[in-house]
């Protein structure tokens, strides 16, 4: 018995570890099968997120092509700002606004300081803006910028003045197509409608953003924009965006030999019975470049048919810490049967600069950098000119200008800074800005 005891014992002992592995085996089949399943099934979670956040992310750009702000509420995504990873330092904007309910209070403050040939040294208190925006629901949407200049119209001898300059309500229908009603920022080269002194690298604006594009140009109108991400082949990013108005136009008796500073349409009313349509188109290849072109054509006279035909382009582009842009722009101008000595022919205009930011790390525990996420400097060059044609004036020709500016700024946050620059300028006839004097300006602005 004990013999075959020791047998049936070995043979127990074989047998007994490969039922064990057997039973280990399928186990281990399961095991595997439920973990290709939750990894197919994690797969096809990661597609979808990434598919939905390159949606998002044409969604986001889409604010692209409005022009002050989709006016949204608490995390107000403005059109016109700076944010790296879509337009640089010159691109989207995202500003928190501060809110009650749904509507949701912001805008920017600058101050400035001059010294020029031929004129005395002066602070200049020149900016107070306010910015009001309210939604109700996800489509209909409203936005307002009140400015006041100089101290407001009862500040004495500083020229000041108090108005609106944007007020527009959005009915949104699709992404490619929106409706707007109101006083719009009028979509004539980029400059306009990225006017803001806390967005802008330099303190004053171009020559051709004043008397050329009378920035900050308004008008009351309504129309159309909208953007369309067709994602062709290998441009899967490529955007496409547009605004296109209806407005009262550029008036008749604010025409002059110095451009179109003071031609800009009333709110209130029109002056003739004709509207002037305006538009600008977008084209958006890749994050950080953008090209545009606009158009207006509409009638200036009081009386009779005399029009103004405009057209433009402008660009911006970035390359890291590096970014170009600028703006070309040329008015003609149809004489009316009674010419006077100061209407213009035609005036044109342009101006191209070249931003360079950057930031040395041995400054992060100084008082320019501790505390300060992302500090900035940055490094500014423009050139630009304008020209009035002017074949009435007798004798004297054109009137030109141009300017040189190098600047240089600190930001210690994106919405507040610092601004040191020099100008050199350059003037034929006329003085359009500055004349021939040279100058020193600073400023500081901060966007809230």
């Amino acid at each position: 018995m004990s013999k075959r005891l020791g047998v049936w014992v070995a043979v127990a002992s074989l047998l007994a570890p490969s039922t064990a592995s057997a039973a280990t085996l399928e186990e281990l089949e399961q095991r595997m099968n439920k973990m290709q399943a939750m990894y197919e099934q994690r797969i096809d979670e990661l597609e979808s997120e990434v598919s939905s956040l390159k949606k998002d992310q044409a969604e986001t750009r889409t604010v692209v092509t409005e022009q002050q702000s989709t006016g949204g509420l608490g995390l107000d995504v403005e059109y016109k700002g700076r944010q790296q990873d879509e337009f640089g330092k010159g691109g989207l904007h995202v500003r928190d606004h501060s809110g009650f309910g749904n509507v949701s209070v912001g805008g920017y403050i600058d101050h400035e300081f001059e010294n020029f040939e031929n004129t005395d040294s002066t602070f200049d208190q020149h900016r107070w803006i306010l910015n009001v925006g309210a939604e109700l629901g996800d489509r209909l949407r409203f936005y307002s910028e009140y400015e006041i200049e100089h101290g407001g119209p009862d500040s004495a001898n500083s020229g000041g003045e108090a108005k609106v300059e944007q007020a527009w309500v959005d009915f949104l229908v699709k992404e490619w197509i929106n409706v707007r009603f109101g006083a719009v920022l009028v979509p004539f080269g980029r400059y306009n409608l990225y006017h803001d002194s806390d967005l802008q690298d330099l303190t004053d604006r171009p020559i051709v953003a004043r008397r050329v594009i009378p920035t900050t140009w308004a008008e009351a109108g309504a129309g159309f924009h909208g953007t369309v991400n067709p994602a062709i082949g290998d441009y899967e990013d490529l955007l496409l965006g547009y605004e296109v108005y209806a407005v009262n136009g550029l008036e008749e008796d604010t025409i002059d030999d110095r451009g179109f500073r003071s031609a800009k349409g009333g709110l209130g009313s029109d002056n003739n019975n004709n509207k002037a349509v305006v538009g600008r188109f977008t084209v958006s290849p890749l994050a950080g470049q953008e090209v545009g072109i606009s158009g207006y054509h509409g009638n200036y006279a009081n009386s009779g048919d005399a029009d103004v035909s405009g057209a433009a382009v402008d660009w911006f582009t970035s390359y890291g810490p590096v970014e170009f842009l600028g703006e070309y722009a040329y008015f003609e101008v149809d004489e009316l049967g009674t010419l006077t000595s100061n209407q213009p022919d035609s005036i044109q205009g342009f101006y191209a600069q070249a931003n360079y930011h950057f930031w040395p790390e041995f400054l992060d525990d100084t008082f320019l950098g501790k505390s300060f996420e992302n500090p900035t400097f940055t490094l500014v060059g423009r050139y630009g000119w304008a020209e009035i044609q002017d074949d009435a004036d007798a004798n004297t020709g054109d009137n030109e200008e141009e300017r040189f500016t190098l600047g240089f700024n600190y930001r210690p946050v994106e919405s507040w800074v610092l601004k040191l620059e020099y100008q050199w300028n350059d003037a034929k006839n006329e003085t359009l800005e500055r004349g021939d004097n040279d100058g020193f300006m600073a400023s500081v602005a901060m966007g809230f």
